[in-house]
């Protein structure tokens, strides 16, 4: 399987943590923070393994739009509004392929 659609599907697989936690009882909060963890954990190892200049071309979009080269935090996304059900929603949703765009 190719790289981007391993972090997509692991991305995914987070619907299922998601939806364990909340049939155990644990607080939107909760479930976002823990997602978000994991989802900035996924997104790390996945860039490891992405070969330049791919990666570096993620590492400057992440830092121009989220002011971090890991993306996101969760204060970064809550002082933008998102409230922790976006979040869990955001956490368990791929986002666009982005840097794979060849060089002019």
């Amino acid at each position: 399987m190719h790289l981007r659609a391993r972090y997509e599907q692991a991305v995914r697989d987070l619907r299922d943590r998601a939806a364990e936690m909340q049939r155990n009882g644990a607080s939107a909060e909760t479930i976002a923070r823990s997602l978000h963890a994991e989802r900035q954990r996924l997104a790390a190892f996945f860039k490891q393994q992405t070969p330049e200049p791919y990666r570096l071309r993620i590492l400057e979009r992440n830092v121009r739009v989220y002011g971090s080269e890991s993306g996101p935090s969760i204060e970064f996304l809550r002082a933008a509004g998102r409230s922790w059900e976006r979040i869990i929603d955001g956490a368990t949703r791929p986002g666009p392929p982005v840097g794979m765009e060849p060089d002019p």
